[in-house]
């Protein structure tokens, strides 16, 4: 079918284009009144017209109609953009008040599409900048967008959204394991006392689908050689203290069938993540001390008990991993209780345990003394063996 070119279509792109131009709007109905006057064809030209115009002060208010109207989308208009530092300016705009808009590129990049790898590229590298700034900048945005996304968006390409959102915060820094054990204390305070986003993360995207969330960031621990130590353990405390209700018995649960696997596969860098885990999971409350509390009754439960759930040589093999795991603990806090706790042990196991507590001791004093444990240039090295 052959449309015409109106005569009004000239008068409509000069709107347009007076309009991305301006910071006060007031004519959005009659603007939209005015887009739908036109044929198919009118509609193709002003969206390529529309693509071409500056970025402006009032380009967003502009889109957002033509999105509206389905006369050009927020990712279509992304797509046409060949500068990634262009299209990075126009998604912060996106983020800070145009829900609908950055919703749309979320759900078009979980569609198997041939534009949603790029789109995906695209967003990511957006949310590592938008993080990387509230890293500096709390309060630069509350991340009202995943609310919005939340309550519009449905549930399996949700979900698809909260591991995006996951994926890259746990990669804004790097580092080992023996980092984790050496800094924990100071992440999980940096994170309850001076990072806003993960707390409005888990407000906005991450509270109706705890379960979900956790699943996919104890997946992401359990690859080998880990390195994203830092804001996995942040955002698993932050998921754990925003309803342990929830959270508590599911990572007890998986923290259960963990041990279990160890004690037939018998492996240091997952035993070393274990221990984090239990005590990023258990720093659910203001209180320190009772923090510690919970942390030493899963210890008990888990690892004090364990002769009556496992055979003599899985408790060995428990026992040799945890022995192994003493030369990276730097904190006094936990090791005390590792110290502490009595461990009964089966048959002919009691030397092993007496080893074991008595090296905690050893490794307390030198902790006391200001003795590293694993140095990083040995850790390299370390960290990669069984």
């Amino acid at each position: 079918m052959h449309y015409q070119i109106g005569p009004s279509l000239k008068l409509i792109c000069q709107t347009l284009q007076k309009n991305t131009e301006r910071v006060n709007q007031c004519q959005r109905f009659e603007i939209a009144e005015l887009l739908k006057t036109l044929n198919a064809t009118e509609k193709l030209l002003v969206a390529k017209y529309f693509c071409k115009l500056p970025w402006n002060i009032g380009s967003l208010f502009v889109l957002g109609i033509l999105h509206d109207l389905r006369i050009l989308t927020a990712t279509e208009f992304i797509l046409c953009y060949n500068s990634n530092e262009d299209v990075q300016l126009v998604l912060n705009d996106f983020y800070e008040s145009e829900f609908e808009l950055i919703t749309n590129l979320f759900i078009n990049s979980t569609m198997d599409s041939g534009n949603s790898i790029r789109l995906s590229d695209i967003l990511e590298v957006s949310l590592e900048n938008l993080f990387k700034d509230l890293l500096e900048k709390p309060e630069l945005n509350s991340l009202g967008y995943a609310k919005y996304m939340r309550s519009s968006v449905p549930g399996e390409i949700l979900i698809k959204i909260i591991q995006k959102h996951v994926d890259v915060i746990i990669r804004l820094e790097q580092s080992g394991v023996s980092a984790a054990f050496e800094n924990f204390s100071s992440w999980i305070n940096e994170g309850v006392d001076e990072l806003k986003f993960p707390k409005d993360l888990y407000d906005n995207l991450l509270s109706n689908n705890i379960e979900d969330s956790l699943n996919y960031l104890l997946k992401l621990a359990s690859v080998e050689n880990f390195r994203n130590w830092k804001f996995y353990l942040i955002l698993l405390q932050t998921l754990c203290s925003g309803n342990n209700e929830k959270a508590g018995p599911y990572v007890r649960k998986h923290l259960k069938a963990h041990l279990k696997q160890l004690a037939t596969l018998p492996y240091k860098r997952s035993m070393m993540n274990l221990l984090l885990t239990a005590r990023a999971s258990n720093a659910v409350t203001m209180d320190i001390s009772k923090n510690l509390d919970l942390y030493a009754d899963w210890y008990k439960n888990n690892i004090g008990e364990m002769k009556f759930f496992f055979k003599a040589e899985e408790f060995h093999n428990i026992m040799n991993l945890l022995d192994q795991c003493i030369a990276y603990e730097a904190e006094l806090d936990y090791l005390e209780i590792h110290a502490a706790i009595s461990i009964s042990p089966p048959v002919l196991c009691g030397k092993i345990v007496q080893s074991y507590k008595s090296k905690c001791k050893q490794r307390l004093q030198q902790i006391k003394k200001g003795i590293k444990g694993v140095g990083i240039d040995e850790s390299i090295v370390i960290e990669d063996s069984n």
